[in-house]
């Protein structure tokens, strides 16, 4: 398969994902989500102060984070198996084509639309509410926490297509793993209790099986973290998660071993979706 090839998937897939009208009405929804129109009304007449600035963006990364798999995960979990259905992945496996490279291709098409979509809802939200202020540009760091954590919502929504053999089943178990994430997978009140008790080793495999809340602390650390490296924010403000990972790697080490931790999701994620495409039966 030659890299024209993998540059025409690539292209279709994006043509099609951001033409999706799952994905513009999400757009949408996440865009109101995120920058909830009282504060948008009260932005656009200069009552809020530009230093809250900082603070309302930490706001947003609690409430957008675990909204934003919605997009990713149904979006592509019926991208390889509604192929199966029309019969068309048949017909492209039966030519010279490489399941790697075309996963690979179909998985960096869906994160290129979704990720144009957050990142779009996130700067157009800036511009309106806080006029490109220095202090708005501190988005700049949840755009890249949110292109990361999106990354690994298509790689994890790609087994779920590769596994699935029907669209209504890929889209059930798509919303089941957002909830699986999002809810079952919560660690605030786990994580308040055990952190009281100084069990914080407990706490952080729990952490890590959770790509949302490893985003967030992402976002959170880039957020409030100065030029030299150094974390301006109290650890408490961190949460449970952020105090464990600071107790067992040490702040230097924290963040690292969380954008390790996003790696390692995606990697794989990826290479399941291509062992399963390659030994499953294709009809």
């Amino acid at each position: 398969m030659n890299g024209g090839a993998v540059w025409g998937i690539f292209l279709q897939t994006y043509r099609v994902t951001i033409r999706s009208k799952w994905l513009l009405i999400f757009a949408l929804v996440f865009f109101f989500f995120a920058f909830n129109i009282p504060f948008l009304s009260t932005s656009v007449g200069a009552t809020i102060p530009a230093n809250n600035v900082p603070n309302f963006i930490q706001l947003v990364i609690t409430t957008s984070f675990s909204l934003m798999p919605l997009l990713s995960l149904p979006i592509g979990a019926v991208s390889i198996v509604e192929e199966r259905e029309s019969g068309s992945l048949s017909y492209i496996f039966s030519t010279p084509t490489s399941r790697g490279k075309f996963l690979i291709a179909r998985a960096l098409g869906l994160w290129g639309a979704t990720t144009t979509i957050i990142a779009l809802g996130f700067t157009l939200a800036t511009v309106i509410a806080f006029k490109l202020t220095p202090a708005s540009l501190q988005m700049w760091n949840v755009v890249v926490a949110a292109a990361i954590l999106n990354a690994v919502m298509i790689s994890l929504s790609l087994v779920v297509s590769t596994l699935s053999r029907k669209r209504l089943t890929a889209y059930g178990a798509a919303i089941f793993v957002w909830f699986l994430l999002t809810y079952a997978g919560d660690t605030s009140i786990s994580g308040s209790v055990l952190a009281a008790a100084n069990q914080y080793l407990v706490l952080i495999p729990t952490i890590f099986l959770n790509p949302i809340e490893v985003s967030r602390l992402i976002a959170v650390w880039a957020l409030n973290t100065n030029a030299s490296g150094q974390l301006v924010l109290a650890t408490a403000d961190l949460g449970s998660s952020g105090q464990a990972l600071i107790y067992v790697f040490g702040i230097g080490g924290a963040y690292y071993a969380l954008l390790v931790t996003e790696a390692m999701w995606m990697t794989v994620c990826l290479a399941a979706s291509y062992f399963i495409m390659v030994f499953q039966d294709i009809r």
